[in-house]
């Protein structure tokens, strides 16, 4: 089955048929592999927007209409998408609760590594380290710690354990 298909200039399209290679939407694109031994064909995220969809599940059954350009195969219109594994969901981003009540404590910066954007406190009436985030200090507007340093912190519990919610430096509190 073929069709005109207008981008500016009539191009013959054809039918095609495969399998979701890949797909990702940030990217915005993805492969389709076929069968008929001519190569992939690009799957663009404007293109399935146009059928409805926001995503193409690696493995779905598809056809669509694909026109030869420069660098190959592009898909051009889906006709049908069917099937397939859904990626999983990326991970909720983790923020901690503190208790609305949760006291300033006083904190020695154990270690801190800028590179890796984390470190360790050691926090008064807290047994075992405080895991410290970069975003942490930069959201108390810290640009750098090293060990040995006070601050005050407020702490809360993370997925691994203890964290600094909230850190302030010595002299403002």
């Amino acid at each position: 089955m073929a069709g005109e298909i207008d981008n500016g200039r009539e191009e013959l399209a054809i039918m095609v048929e495969g399998r979701v290679k890949w797909f990702d939407p940030s990217r915005g694109y993805g492969f389709i592999e076929t069968s008929d031994g001519q190569g992939d064909v690009l799957l663009h995220a404007s293109r399935l927007r146009m059928s409805g969809r926001v995503t193409a599940p690696e493995g779905a059954k598809v056809k669509c209409l694909a026109i030869k350009g420069d660098k190959g195969r592009q898909a051009v219109e889906i006709m049908s998408l069917e099937g397939g594994v859904e990626a999983a969901p990326r991970p909720r981003r983790f923020y901690p609760r503190r208790e609305p009540d949760a006291g300033v404590s006083a904190a020695v910066v154990k270690w801190f590594d800028a590179d890796r954007g984390y470190g360790f406190l050691d926090v008064d009436g807290v047994e075992g380290d405080v895991f410290l985030h970069a975003a942490t200090l930069r959201k108390a507007g810290i640009d750098e710690v090293h060990p040995g340093e006070t601050m005050q912190a407020k702490c809360a519990a993370g997925p691994k354990g203890l964290l600094a919610a909230e850190v302030y430096p010595t002299q403002y509190v």
